[in-house]
């Protein structure tokens, strides 16, 4: 919950309250930060480099639907494509991993087995000190991969240990994980609609 969230309200000021805060949180948003991830979105993509998207609970669902959205959704015929991944989705490897080794370095022993110098990790997180994001990230950075974290007003180690930091000025849990995947549908959106519009086909782009 954000720190001055009103606890005894009706349903419709309760909504009012949320939308203000959401309001609120996307106009945070610097449109440098946004310019600097798609840079490095499209680094990635136009490189061939690997993109891996992380994240807990309703953070590790909107890590699955960047997956699909950048994985299909910004996927142009005649372009190279994401090569994009979202560890979390792993589900009898990252359970093997937290019952046999730790849960907190069920994301981190993955990216060991994956993860390539330049490649690029999104982090998604409302507290921004996930044990488990904050030891991918060790990782990432160890083998050489750019780190981007998407983190609550909080902040935590992610924010220090990234690369680079977007910080939605909010601590509801709600309103920073649909600001995630507004950051997701904005960005594979645009990139695909560049795509679309660019004319010449890129050398090794996949079929489609």
């Amino acid at each position: 919950m954000a720190d001055d969230e009103p606890t005894q309200q009706s349903l419709a000021e309760y909504f009012a309250w949320y939308a203000a805060e959401y309001d609120r949180a996307r106009a945070s948003i610097e449109a440098a930060d946004l310019e600097r991830l798609h840079a490095e979105l499209e680094r990635v993509r136009r490189d061939g480099r690997q993109l891996f998207v992380l994240g807990n609970g309703g953070s590790a669902a909107a890590a699955s639907h960047w997956a699909c959205d950048f994985g299909k959704g910004a996927a142009v015929p005649g372009k190279r494509r994401f090569r994009v991944h979202s560890p979390n989705e792993q589900l009898s490897w990252h359970t093997a991993l937290a019952n046999d080794v730790a849960y907190a370095d069920a994301l981190a022993e993955q990216l060991r087995n994956w993860v390539d110098p330049e490649d690029l990790v999104v982090a998604l997180s409302v507290s921004g000190d996930s044990e488990n994001l904050v030891r991918a990230v060790e990782v990432a950075q160890a083998a050489g991969a750019r780190v981007v974290a998407i983190v609550g007003a909080a902040r935590g180690r992610l924010a220090r240990l990234a690369d680079q930091a977007v910080v939605l000025e909010s601590r509801d849990y709600g309103v920073v994980e649909d600001l995630h995947l507004t950051i997701n549908h904005v960005l594979s959106q645009f990139i695909r609609a560049q795509l679309s519009a660019a004319p010449a086909q890129e050398a090794g782009a996949g079929g489609g």
